[in-house]
């Protein structure tokens, strides 16, 4: 796997080509990416930090 794929913090899917799409830091601690797909936001599926914990929406 290449080290660019980006993969959907919440269910494990590439990113690559889904619309919706995004990426940012944690919001609770700053220092890990969260990744989520397009249908993920969508059905407002949880991701954990596995830095810190945080569950966001």
């Amino acid at each position: 796997m290449s080290k660019n794929k980006l993969i959907c913090t919440s269910c494990g899917v590439s990113i690559s080509n889904i619309e919706g799409s995004t990426k940012f830091m944690c919001p609770s601690c700053g220092k890990k990416l969260i990744v989520r797909c397009g249908e993920c936001r969508k059905l407002g599926v949880r991701y954990k930090c596995s830095e810190c914990g945080f569950i966001g929406p």
